[in-house]
């Protein structure tokens, strides 16, 4: 009896401990696939930072976590991944300012677009963004409007204008046909006397090679990659736009679906991607424009004298814009933009 009560002891230890090993052997062997789509130029620092935020995840995961990125608008265009993400088709994606801003005019505000003309400089908009209230408010915006968790904001690049014809001061916007991005955009250049029509980033060199435009206004990296130089040679540089964020977020139900430790990996490493975002678009934003000052029958920065003229017609004009669709949330946000100055 003793001899049979040793067998089955060890019969069920074998069990138990088989059970466990291969319990442990399920866990290190699950893997996590997940989604990324973005919709921006190949090899422009807001891809490049999609990737590195592959890398980091894949890697200091050994592979349990994989990420697979549609880049460059393989899988959606900017409108399209909207949409996307919120029903979790994705489960990641790069959300545009602007577009986001339909939804929301509190992100398109945050984003730098709502509040386009108003910034003193780049670090001026870094410090607004970078505030704990700010993201606060951003992180809400995005749980209420897009079912979605803010990981980053990206920093995409400074913007350029490009025409037909030489923009030396203010009133050489006057009566251009200009190819903008969302309500907010489209307002600061109305404000300049110009004439705002909405394209998606497809149809420009076609419109501006037809005269349908007379002129474009886009970030350096979009600016070289897509040739706007080869048929809107005059090139001013944009100084009513800093470094505009395009937002990095994963779906909520995709992130219920990681652990509370891959929840923080995937914050840390967020906030990385922030930091290298914008010291990304720093180098670009030089390589870019040592670039197209090659390419541009001109290229022009504005005195400061018209620097200063451009921004007092701007200001009033934006934020009387942004007074009237931010509602409730106007006097904080204003006052947060005065306060990071």
């Amino acid at each position: 009896m003793k001899r049979i009560a040793i067998y089955f002891f060890i019969f069920l230890f074998t069990i138990v401990l088989t059970v466990t090993i291969g319990g442990v052997a399920v866990i290190k062997a699950e893997k996590i696939k997940l989604t990324l789509a973005s919709a921006l130029p190949p090899k422009s620092t807001v891809e490049l930072g999609c990737q590195e935020f592959k890398r980091i995840i894949e890697a200091k995961t050994s592979g349990r976590i994989e990420i697979t990125h549609y880049g460059a608008s393989s899988l959606y265009h900017h409108k399209e991944l909207i949409s996307a993400v919120s029903k979790n088709m994705v489960n990641m994606g790069i959300l545009h300012p602007g577009i986001a801003g339909r939804r929301s005019p509190v992100l398109e505000f945050v984003g730098s677009f709502g509040a386009q003309g108003c910034w003193e400089s780049f670090d001026h908009y870094y410090r607004f963004v970078d505030d704990p209230e700010v993201l606060k408010i951003a992180a809400s915006e995005f749980d209420k409007y897009f079912n979605c968790r803010l990981l980053a904001s990206c920093a995409f690049a400074s913007g350029l204008v490009g025409a037909k014809k030489p923009i030396k001061k203010v009133d050489d916007y006057k009566g251009l046909k200009m190819r903008t991005s969302g309500t907010a955009q489209a307002t600061v250049y109305r404000a300049l006397g110009a004439i705002p029509t909405e394209l998606s980033s497809k149809e420009v060199y076609t419109a501006l090679q037809r005269g349908t435009i007379d002129g474009v206004t886009a970030g350096t990296s979009r600016f070289r990659r897509s040739k706007y130089y080869e048929v809107a040679p005059y090139i001013t540089v944009d100084v009513t736009a800093p470094y505009v964020s395009f937002w990095l977020v994963i779906n909520e139900d995709a992130w219920k679906t990681l652990s509370p430790d891959d929840q923080k990996l995937f914050e840390e490493t967020g906030r990385y991607i922030e930091k290298w975002t914008r010291e990304n678009a720093a180098k670009e934003r030089v390589k870019d424009i040592a670039f197209l000052k090659t390419k541009a029958k001109e290229f022009i920065d504005f005195s400061d004298a018209e620097r200063t003229k451009l921004l007092n017609t701007v200001r009033p004009t934006m934020k009387e814009f942004s007074k009237k669709r931010l509602g409730a949330m106007y006097d904080r946000l204003w006052e947060l933009l005065e306060s990071t100055k």
